[in-house]
């Protein structure tokens, strides 16, 4: 290692070699990896997303794919599109390793712009350092952190990476115009940069709106001064990028209150409680770059314990003023001019938080968050280090102390890649280190019912995760699915003929039909009584939901169920707060229609359409229903009068040319039966 560090350290080392080792430590990093599951997220936004199954590359197909994905006001269509063109050249399949491969080379992009980022910084702020080292230690050190690997293995965090390379991207441009002032393509470049870095950034996640403000903190604490001739044009250009779309901003919200409280009526904290925990959330995640600790991190950490009150509990307060402390020391360091790279680290780190970590309704933690915070608080303690400890101890102490910190982070991000290399230890190893997170408990029962079938300890895992948080309805049913299937497989002979049936949902299962239809009974009301309380909407509909795919599909533990599925989606509707209750509607269509109920299936299709006219799924899946049905020229009439809107996107024009292949390939089996006709462009519906 001190040999690479010399080799570093010389003239003679061009950016090409650097990336070079920069992609052999990276891949040998991550690459025990490549093999891990899709998880999570990535299940609605990719496997389950039909804008992502790129069949041809043709503009109709790539229009579909660039629309394909709802997350987000922007919607997100450049992530969308680069999860197709990995499903098309991955042979047209989800196979993992491709979409983590794409991952961990946009990982080794970013790392090479942190770098080259790192030069142009050390190089204005520190120019008596040896800046390249310097630059390449730190890309090292941020690429091989334990704290990114969520955005490189979790491959729907494909749309936080993206974002960053974009903005950084924007952000090099900008520096070529702002450090030639002197020359008339100086600010052209700085607005290109700016713009273009925002703009790109946004099609993949919405925080590259805080590219701006993120240029504005490196302006005033590391770039240098700005010369009086061009003072105008700079001032101007800020006015432009930061201070109006701030001020703009906060009109907005200011006026339109709503945009932030409403998503809080389906959330379990409120706002106050929100911005008090997230400061704690804010030193934890610093915490967890000094010292990252592998049993600390986690996927979801949802075992985050939330602040009720500036004393609940204690570190709250504590928290709040750190924070105000740290933000207010560096900004007086910056007026004076002093600890540059310091100001730079904190301001950054905040202004990287600002978004994802203040007052918008999100879930509370996730570590792919400091994805891009983190470059700021990397850099200030490379060069941090070199100037508090270069007079003091020999050029080789200091070379093995870097060393020493890149090896350590690296063999604890190899080590946490290798666990998420397979489903068993990935689930293990996240409800050992979290016993209190609902998501690892219920991973941890999904896995175990995948290998065993239906068993107890399953059940035991649904039940204490169902415990964790009384807001939680998908663990219920979970439950409840666990308890049909018990049921099923039980039989009467193997009953343990216990007498005293439960009175509550939680209490210890007993293999006994009479027993467990009693606890299912339960189950079932304590669902209708969580979602009529507050659940949470989006976790709940996706619940709801799988369940009557299952019933649909006609699953053994699923064709007793259409009445609890009613049922759970009446106390939905019932609910004020419940966000998406159109598609409540379509689930009970849905459910009526494999009843055999017509009457009823159209009517609850017309509730959910005439909620959301706009919302071109709803039309497919009438028009879906009308194909089901052999009534052809309503189907049709029902996908012109959608396509009459006129704001149906390429994704709905493939569907809506899907549906209509299927009425073209039904009639000719009707007309033609031993006709030989490829079905394979027919629309699939769950």
């Amino acid at each position: 290692m001190a040999k690479v560090n010399r080799f570093i350290g010389s003239k003679a080392v061009n950016s090409g070699v650097l990336l070079l080792q920069l992609i052999v430590v990276i891949v040998g990093v991550y690459l025990a990896g490549k093999s891990g599951p899709f998880l999570a997220d990535d299940y609605p936004n990719i496997i389950d997303n039909q804008g992502v199954v790129l069949q041809r590359l043709n503009a109709k197909e790539l229009a579909a794919a660039w629309s394909g994905n709802t997350s987000g006001p922007f919607k997100r269509p450049l992530a969308s599109l680069s999860f197709a063109l990995n499903y098309f050249y991955a042979g047209q399949q989800f196979d993992p390793v491709p979409f983590k491969l794409t991952n961990i080379g946009i990982h080794v992009i970013n790392s090479f712009l942190v770098f080259l980022l790192s030069c142009q910084l050390l190089k204005i702020a520190s120019p008596n350092s040896p800046v390249r080292k310097l630059a390449f230690l730190s890309a090292l050190i941020w690429a091989v952190h334990p704290l990114q690997l969520t955005s490189v293995l979790y491959v729907v965090q494909r749309m936080n990476s993206m974002a960053c390379m974009f903005m950084l991207s924007g952000f090099l441009v900008f520096l070529k115009g702002r450090l030639q002032l002197e020359k008339p393509a100086g600010l052209l470049f700085m607005v290109l940069g700016c713009v273009l870095g925002t703009g790109l950034g946004v099609l993949s996640k919405e925080n590259a709106l805080l590219l701006p403000l993120l240029i504005f903190v490196s302006e005033v604490t590391l770039l240098p001064p700005i010369p009086i001739a061009s003072r105008f044009k700079v001032y101007s250009y800020y006015l432009v990028t930061v201070i109006l779309p701030v001020l703009f901003g906060l009109a907005y919200l200011l006026t339109h209150p709503e945009y932030v409280l409403g998503g809080y009526l389906t959330r379990e904290f409120t706002l106050a409680e929100r911005l008090m925990s997230e400061a704690r959330i804010l030193f934890y995640y610093l915490g967890l770059l000094f010292y990252p600790d592998n049993t600390q991190l986690s996927l979801a950490h949802d075992d985050f314990v939330l602040s009720k009150g500036p004393f609940q509990p204690f570190g709250t307060v504590l928290s709040i003023t750190g924070i105000v402390v740290l933000i207010v020391v560096a900004i007086y360091n910056t007026c004076q001019n002093k600890t540059r790279f310091l100001n730079f680290a904190v301001l950054w780190f905040f202004v990287g938080h600002a978004m994802e970590s203040t007052i918008f309704p999100l879930e509370l933690i996730y570590e792919h968050r400091n994805y891009l915070p983190s470059i700021g608080i990397v850099l200030a303690l490379v060069a941090l280090l070199y100037e508090l400890l270069t007079k003091q101890i020999s050029s080789r102490l200091l070379n093995g102390l870097y060393a020493c910190i890149i090896g350590s982070l690296a063999l604890a991000t190899h080590t946490r890649a290798a666990i998420w290399s397979n489903l068993d230890s990935f689930s293990y190893f996240e409800v050992r280190n979290h016993p209190g997170s609902v998501r690892a408990n219920s991973a941890y029962a999904n896995n175990l019912e995948l290998k065993r079938g239906p068993n107890a300890e399953t059940y035991q895992y649904y039940l204490t995760a169902s415990k964790l948080n009384i807001f939680e309805v998908s663990t219920l049913i979970e439950m409840f699915m666990e308890l049909n299937r018990l049921i099923n497989f039980q039989g009467v002979a193997k009953d343990q003929k216990y007498a005293a049936l439960p009175t509550r949902y939680d209490e210890p299962l007993v293999l006994d039909v009479k027993y467990m239809e009693a606890l299912r009974d339960l189950v079932h009301k304590e669902v209708l009584r969580r979602i009529s309380d507050k659940s949470h909407p989006l976790r709940t509909m996706d619940s709801i939901r799988t369940a009557a795919t299952c019933l649909i599909n006609g699953d053994y533990e699923c064709k007793t169920i259409a009445a609890n599925v009613l049922e759970w989606s009446d106390a939905a509707l019932m609910q004020p707060n419940f966000t998406d209750k159109p598609m409540m509607h379509l689930i009970k269509a849905k459910v009526y229609f494999t009843q055999g109920q017509t009457e009823s299936t159209f009517e609850e299709m017309d509730r959910a359409i005439a909620l959301d006219p706009n919302r071109m799924y709803f039309r497919a899946e009438k028009a879906y229903l009308f194909i089901e049905l052999k009534e052809y020229d309503k189907a049709e009439d029902v996908i012109r009068e959608a396509e009459l809107l006129g704001v149906a996107n390429g994704f709905d024009a493939k569907e809506f040319q899907k549906l209509r292949d299927a009425i073209v390939y039904k009639k000719a089996i009707a007309q033609t039966p031993k006709a030989i006709i490829s079905p394979s462009d027919i629309i699939q519906h769950p």
